[in-house]
């Protein structure tokens, strides 16, 4: 079958950013020198924070014996329905910290960095009142905190941006996964975006897994109008947001 030009030159658009960034035996001395000369400093591992912002902390969780992983991963599943209720403190605390949290030297934690960078965030958008009011968060890493971006969170509004979002009803959280893209590059160039899009892809597998473990459930969300969202955020240009999901309740917990 034949393409038209108007279809060829979408095709190779849609393709541009995937060949341009690939690796063979004439790109790859390149990529080699520039990571062989990246000087990693310490402070460039440093997770996002925002000083100065209204904060609620998060409660100090320890890890759990129970539930196996292996019994985890059998439970999880994309669920079509969400309850609207907000998760205990405690829980969603347990959830952040695990997922995303810091737990050794530089910044290090459960979702693998691309040369130790840390450079991938996590915010999400309350749609329910209790002891978190509603609005657009930061999860402080280093801090264990939600330093509050904006107040208030209409859902037709950010349905409206995040066209998937109608897919799943109900929930009460929407994770936005958003990568740094400046601070990648400095290491890997335009390659380093590749890197985002795993990482985002390793950290909404840690909060779809735990979420199953605390009778909760996760859906990741694929359409979503990235500039709407970048701005919602107040996120820099050079931001990438990579991915979304929902959060909701209940779903059977599985016992010990």
């Amino acid at each position: 079958m034949k393409l038209s030009s108007e279809k060829k030159h979408d095709a190779m658009t849609d393709d541009a950013f995937y060949r341009l960034t690939e690796l063979d035996r004439t790109t790859w001395p390149e990529i080699r020198d520039q990571i062989l000369q990246f000087e990693h400093v310490e402070s460039l591992s440093e997770p996002r924070s925002y000083p100065g912002y209204p904060h609620w902390p998060l409660a100090h969780v320890s890890a759990r014996l129970w539930p196996p992983l292996d019994r985890v991963l059998r439970a999880r599943r994309s669920q079509r329905r969400l309850g609207t209720d907000l998760p205990a403190r405690k829980t969603l605390s347990r959830l952040l910290l695990f997922a995303h949290g810091v737990h050794a030297e530089l910044a290090r934690g459960p979702v693998p960095s691309s040369g130790g960078l840390q450079s991938l965030e996590l915010y999400l958008v309350n749609f329910a009142t209790g002891w978190l009011p509603t609005g657009l968060y930061h999860y402080d890493r280093a801090g264990h905190h939600l330093a509050q971006i904006a107040k208030d969170a209409d859902r037709l509004h950010w349905q409206s941006i995040v066209p998937s979002l109608p897919l799943v009803e109900g929930s009460v959280l929407l994770w936005v996964l958003v990568g740094d893209g400046a601070r990648i590059a400095k290491k890997y160039g335009p390659r380093g975006n590749r890197f985002l899009l795993l990482e985002a892809g390793h950290l909404m597998q840690n909060l779809c897994l735990l979420s199953a473990s605390l009778g909760l459930g996760t859906v990741p969300l694929g359409g979503f109008f990235e500039g709407e969202v970048r701005r919602a955020f107040t996120l820099l240009p050079t931001d990438v947001v990579a991915y979304l999901g929902v959060l909701g309740g209940p779903a059977t917990p599985l016992a010990a």
